[in-house]
């Protein structure tokens, strides 16, 4: 490693000036020698003279050209050192020599250099860690990032934007894809558009779009945000960044909201509108001194107003559900809670002949007493209302995993409930039979609030159902320490 990376050029500029100097100085020397009195002395060895004056003239320049350019190797090892990675691992076997304490010919120009080495390693290893920490912010965001330059060369794309809109032989290691299109992933004009134009005006663009993507068949609601990027100096644009959000769950969310209000009016205007017709009517058979079918119209009131009010506390319930109210946690018993609530809708299974049946198989288990209470009121008060005379409702409380969960079941033989009709039984104002279910007196909002408040518990429901063989519904408590 002696002869690597030494300074040749400048060794052999400085070796031939010290020559061609120390000559000339020789020719100079002689030719004032040979005009006085030394002339008859020195003319037998004039050659033998010069041969030895040029061969010391020219061991002396190599000498002292080598010795003025050695220490100028070691600046360049320590240049070549900051400069460039590749030449890392041969440099690397001289480093004994480069950090040698004794100051030489370019001592200065060695001390900046070890300064300038140090500065950049510790720049090198803030920028390391920055890259490591925005990959692995970008890793688990849930939006899908990408960014592109002025010719729309996708450079750098997140696992979440790799997951949602490349094909497989599209996607490049580490996120990396200079040679990926934006029109090779992207071919919607729109979208295009709005990220052209933010890269030509410098504005950001934002769209919301339905976009078909490749986690699932069906289209997702997108919320794409787009943002030129420029340079520090002169503020040019380079390149740009987007960002796709997710937002097909706060669109749904919105219709749900949308229907629930839509619902929750008509169901408040049919009671409202039949209380105000039937006290016009009343009112004017009042005026007419004519009482004779003025109890029958009370009882619709009243039944009208008994139903707001139903209404209303279901109404109520939910939005406490939904807001995460306060759960007042106690040990329930499935005796007493089965027996208050059997109590309240006794009289109501009378009127139609209907047998309620318990039985009770497990402990006491930890839960909201008011919540258990109304989640068996409204799945056996369900029951009562929907099947016809002479029928029988069983309740059903077991511990079938032991010390899981506490199970729940309350089962009818009934005409049962159609297969279509499964998939929405839970939601909000859905009725199997509408008219028949207001006729009933049901507010389309029971079975929604049992499944808040199993879910409010950690579990769950189901319904086991077959049409002419009646309906089973189970509730899932887990077990609280």
């Amino acid at each position: 490693m002696t002869t690597r990376y030494f300074p040749w050029r400048v060794f052999g500029k400085i070796c031939i000036t010290l020559i061609f100097l120390l000559t000339a100085v020789f020719v100079l020397t002689l030719a004032i020698a040979t005009r006085g009195f030394m002339a008859v002395r020195f003319t037998d060895d004039l050659f033998l003279l010069i041969f030895v004056y040029v061969g010391s003239a020219f061991v002396g320049g190599v000498l002292t050209a080598y010795r003025l350019t050695l220490p100028l190797r070691r600046v360049i090892l320590k240049a070549l050192r900051i400069a460039s990675k590749k030449q890392m691992p041969l440099i690397l076997e001289t480093d004994d020599e480069l950090f040698q304490q004794e100051p030489g010919e370019y001592y200065e120009l060695e001390q900046a250099l070890d300064k300038i080495r140090k500065k950049l390693k510790k720049r090198r290893t803030q920028l390391a860690h920055e890259r490591e920490e925005a990959q692995a912010l970008m890793t688990f965001l849930e939006e899908a990032v990408f960014s592109l330059d002025r010719e729309e060369n996708i450079h750098y794309y997140n696992s979440k934007f790799a997951t949602q809109f490349l094909q497989p032989d599209q996607v490049r290691s580490g996120g990396q894809g200079s040679d990926l299109k934006l029109t090779d992933v992207f071919r919607d004009p729109e979208l295009l558009d709005k990220i052209r134009r933010s890269l030509n005006n410098g504005t950001a663009e934002t769209l919301q779009k339905r976009m078909s993507t490749r986690l699932d068949r069906h289209e997702r609601f997108f919320s794409m945000r787009f943002s030129p990027l420029r340079e520090e100096q002169n503020r040019d644009i380079y390149g740009g960044m987007g960002i796709f959000l997710d937002i097909t769950e706060l669109k749904r969310a919105e219709k749900i909201r949308a229907e629930f209000v839509e619902n929750a009016s008509h169901e408040l205007r049919t009671p409202l509108t039949s209380i105000k017709g039937y006290l016009a009517t009343a009112r004017e058979d009042v005026s007419h001194e004519s009482y004779e079918h003025l109890p029958v119209f009370l009882e619709k009131i009243a039944k009208s107003v008994d139903r707001l009010i139903e209404l209303t506390n279901d109404l109520l319930t939910i939005s406490a559900l939904e807001a995460n109210a306060t759960t007042n946690w106690s040990m329930v018993q499935p005796e007493e809670v089965t027996e208050e609530v059997l109590e309240r809708l006794t009289p109501l299974a009378a009127e139609k002949k209907i047998m309620l049946k318990a039985r009770f198989d497990c402990d006491a288990f930890k839960a909201d007493f008011k919540l258990v209470d109304q989640v068996l009121t409204n799945l056996v008060g369900n029951a009562i209302k929907y099947i016809p005379e002479g029928s029988q409702v069983d309740i059903s409380w077991s511990q079938p995993r032991g010390d899981k969960e506490v199970c729940l079941s309350v089962k009818d033989n009934g005409p049962g409930i159609g297969e279509e009709h499964l998939g929405r039984l839970f939601e909000r104002f859905y009725r199997i039979d509408k008219g028949r279910s207001r006729d009933a007196g049901g507010t389309g909002l029971g079975l929604s609030i049992v499944k808040h408040i199993m879910q409010t518990h950690g579990g769950s429901v189901e319904v086991a159902t077959q049409v002419g063989q009646g309906a089973e519904f189970t509730c899932h408590f887990p077990l609280r320490g």
